[in-house]
């Protein structure tokens, strides 16, 4: 007969393959009892236990295995910016974990963290074009130099 911990872990495993996480990932998850009961609390806090885009599942999981524990009263604001995609990627993720570290339990000042994570910074394409043929012809010789060295 099955134990309560296999049964809870069964359930874990479920929910945690619901907000996408690959088979291994929420493996791993659930053997680990400390991640298991964080990405749990998360889900719940985040209200997405019936499932969730796959995007948002990983940065749920990367707040529940790295989030700062002097900040947890901030972890269900951070989970709603990654639900409503105003946090939508790891890179403003991994400025938003330092900057709740610093702030700790204090009160959290939201221009303050969204100028920090980068909310509401859009990059069109056009714009990433642009920088990137400015970058190749700045270097333009540098390149031309080695490709001709290299043959």
């Amino acid at each position: 007969k099955m134990g309560v911990k296999d049964e809870n872990s069964g359930e874990a495993l479920e929910m945690f393959l619901k907000i996408g996480l690959d088979e291994r990932t929420a493996q791993n998850a659930v053997v680990n009892s400390k991640v298991t009961s964080n990405l749990t609390a998360v889900i719940r806090e985040a209200g997405v236990e019936d499932g969730c885009d796959k995007s948002v599942g990983n940065l749920l999981y990367m707040v529940a295995t790295k989030y700062p524990a002097n900040a947890l009263k901030h972890r269900p604001f951070l989970s709603q910016y990654i639900l409503s995609s105003k946090i939508k990627n790891t890179n403003q993720l991994e400025k938003a974990l330092p900057y709740l570290s610093t702030i700790g339990p204090e009160s959290l000042k939201v221009d303050d963290f969204e100028e920090a994570c980068g909310v509401g910074v859009e990059v069109s394409v056009e714009e990433i074009n642009a920088a990137v043929k400015e970058v190749v012809n700045e270097n333009k010789e540098a390149i031309l130099d080695q490709t001709l060295s290299n043959k």
